[in-house]
């Protein structure tokens, strides 16, 4: 089988949990014998064509041409990929990633009479709690609305999004298919040149913040517990960036404890994985998160998690099992869980150990094998129907 995958994150250039998921689950499908081609974007620094884990990696460039903001931006990398798609053209599947290729994927879907599969990883309505404010933000929501409503199965990543999907976008249960992310804990092999005393004092226990500095991640609420907690043995690490950086740099200085938190931008992921192994605990705070990939790495490699209750980390996260729950935006609650953990060794120990255990039923080779099930589900509708190429 053949497959045409469309996002516009692909290593080297990954902005978030997307990324990882085409990443990992295309070069699994490539390990089973699935003829993947992904088109992605380059801005230039990366190679336009080339091989990665057996899988065909095609690049565009949207910087070639100016646009005025990023959703023309990304309607003129849409159009550089549906060029390349139809230079293509053998292929059985178009698998479309997020609004961000909707459009590619229908264009292509209708040029080429081919069957169009969608993830969506996150909506426009949940990532604003509900609420859009402004025609930009309607807009995408309209794409993904559209989006859903042309594929002819939609995935998502965790029952808390297939609910999400379906009453958004009206769109029937029996359309959606929920398949979870995995972690490869063999791929999270940590630096061994890194320093522990470039982060934090030998004294200081390791509070770790990975994610987007953006409000739906819930930096500022680490940054509320840090100041709630004033304990002169803990130092906050944020790992990320985003439009929140300012205004977490200020909230700090504002609080007095600038002194307690390190923000470290974007780092090298063999980097990150050494961090985690250092930190005491890893937060991830969210107000909206579709799943939370980083939560399983966290588990993966040893570090005890605190996670809001929220979408899929709370089907991910078994309260005092595997991790610590907390109520989505108390940073009180986050402070108390921050405590409880680093003031428990026998705690600590016992998540670790349960997540461990836990991590190994998500895994990238049942979502590959769950995926190309449905591949061959759809491939036999198609393949019974008068949906087909136009001779």
């Amino acid at each position: 089988m053949k497959v045409l995958m469309l996002s516009w994150e692909y290593p080297p250039h990954i902005v978030g949990g997307l990324g990882k998921h085409v990443y990992y689950l295309s070069k699994t499908l490539a390990f089973k014998n699935i003829d993947i081609t992904v088109i992605t974007y380059t801005d230039g620094t990366s190679k336009s064509e080339e091989f990665i884990n057996n899988v065909r990696v095609i690049r565009v460039n949207p910087y070639s041409l100016r646009y005025p903001d990023f959703i023309s931006w990304i309607y003129g990398m849409n159009l550089l990929m549906v060029e390349k798609a139809l230079k293509l053209r053998n292929f059985d599947i178009i698998h479309a990633h997020d609004w961000l290729t909707a459009l590619a994927g229908i264009n292509i879907k209708y040029i080429m009479r081919k069957p169009l599969i969608a993830t969506i990883h996150s909506t426009e309505l949940g990532r604003r709690r509900g609420y859009l404010s402004n025609d930009y933000e309607r807009h995408i929501h309209e794409i993904e609305w559209i989006l859903t409503y042309e594929a002819w199965r939609i995935i998502c990543c965790s029952d808390y999004m297939v609910s999400e999907v379906n009453k958004f976008f009206q769109c029937p249960l029996n359309k959606i298919v929920r398949i979870y992310n995995g972690v490869d804990p063999n791929s999270l092999v940590p630096s061994s040149n890194v320093n522990r005393k470039n982060y934090a004092e030998d004294y200081e226990k390791i509070v770790l913040f990975v994610g987007r500095l953006v409000y739906e991640k819930g930096p500022h609420l680490l940054v509320e517990a840090a100041n709630i907690l004033k304990r002169n043995d803990i130092k906050f690490l944020f790992i990320g960036e985003g439009t929140m950086k300012p205004y977490l740099l200020e909230l700090g200085k504002k609080l007095g404890i600038s002194e307690k938190l390190y923000f470290l931008g974007h780092v090298p992921d063999d980097v990150l994985y050494a961090i985690y192994k250092m930190a005491s605990v890893a937060v991830f705070p969210s107000l909206y998160e579709p799943f939370g990939i980083v939560a399983l790495e966290a588990m993966a490699l040893g570090t005890p998690v605190i996670v809001s209750a929220v979408g899929g980390l709370n089907e991910i996260v078994i309260n005092e099992y595997n991790g610590i729950k907390v109520t989505p935006g108390s940073a009180y609650e986050l402070a108390k869980a921050i405590e409880k953990i680093i003031d428990n060794p026998s705690l600590s120990k016992r998540l670790i150990e349960n997540a461990k255990n836990f991590v190994k039923n998500f895994t990238w080779e049942k979502a590959a094998e769950e995926t190309i099930k449905l591949y061959e589900e759809v491939m036999i509708e198609y393949n019974a129907g008068n949906w087909k190429t136009r001779v």
